[in-house]
């Protein structure tokens, strides 16, 4: 949920937001398309990566969650169905956060908590921030993650690169209030995704942390996500491990924040909204999990290395 550190605090620190958030390269870009309503889904074919045979928490296929389970994910470059390269609008480069090279997600432990069924996960990216290309500067950097479900409800912590396709976790933010209504995270049916869409609406509070050595005081605030997901046809995705029919899920978010204690405060002033069409598609595979994400950065994932029980 990187929009939240490298997109969200831009705007909190009242830059005027910008629009157009869709990669630039092909007509129909992956990520970038709204379908409209779903149509009934093809069966499988063949796969020819790495599948699990373990029963996943809350019976979850989409998304198997067995303790041991292990995804790792690399970068490639961003590209459409015709393979033609797809890139940011210069105006959103400046948003973009450095994409890590390397993401390994481990599932650590599952624990019955009430009615919940609690999954915690273990997520390292491996990231080079320098700019010379004989020169490596690597940023390693792990973060716990969490995904609680039960029949009825399937949620992915922010943190999470499942949440939105963006590893890392969240830079400078806290939450001390995340609330979900309407659907949730992933709305399965029978272990797999739901046929028809799903909307996860949240209302979360947050406060944020100076850098250390600063005496900087940031301002707290309200952040609204609107998080609309449609299923679309199954296709064949050929990921690094291997080669799937995988089902992709297009997310659409909206959103605003409202700061707590403006800077100016002027009556009538509405919420700063967060950039438009920002859209992830996430491609899934029953068994296997996610092998595929392109986000709203032009950052592309495809699974290399998966460990399934």
């Amino acid at each position: 949920m990187r929009i939240l550190s490298a997109a969200l605090l831009p705007l909190i620190l009242l830059v005027p937001s910008v629009t157009g958030a869709q990669p630039q390269g092909a007509a129909q870009p992956q990520g970038a398309a709204q379908p409209q309503g779903a149509a009934p889904k093809k069966k499988p074919e063949f796969v020819k990566g790495p599948i699990g045979k373990a029963a996943p928490a809350c019976g979850a296929k989409a998304l198997p969650l067995v303790e041991g389970n292990q995804w790792t994910y690399g970068f490639i470059a961003a590209h459409d169905r015709t393979g033609a390269p797809l890139s940011l609008p210069p105006d959103l480069v400046k948003l973009a956060p450095s994409e890590p090279q390397q993401i390994v997600i481990t599932v650590k432990k599952i624990e019955t908590k009430g009615p919940d069924t609690v999954v915690t996960l273990e997520e390292k990216t491996t990231t080079d921030l320098s700019k010379d290309p004989k020169k490596h500067i690597f940023d390693e950097r792990t973060i716990t993650s969490t995904i609680t479900c039960n029949q009825k409800k399937f949620e992915i912590s922010p943190e999470s690169f499942f949440f939105a396709g963006e590893p890392g976790g969240i830079f400078g933010l806290t939450f001390d209030k995340f609330e979900r209504s309407r659907d949730t995270s992933l709305k399965l049916i029978n272990g797999g995704l739901s046929e028809g869409e799903w909307r996860e609406d949240i209302v979360a509070h947050f406060t944020r942390t100076a850098v250390p050595d600063s005496n900087a005081k940031l301002d707290s605030g309200k952040l609204e996500l609107e998080r609309k997901f449609t299923p679309e046809q199954p296709e064949n995705v050929n990921a690094q491990v291997g080669l799937y029919f995988a089902e992709p899920v297009v997310l659409v978010t909206t959103g605003r924040v409202t700061l707590d204690h403006p800077v100016s405060p002027v009556p009538g002033v509405k919420p700063m909204e967060l950039p438009e069409h920002w859209i992830t598609r996430m491609w899934f595979v029953p068994n296997a999990g996610v092998v595929q994400v392109l986000n709203s950065y032009a950052h592309m994932y495809s699974l290399k290395e998966a460990q399934l029980k």
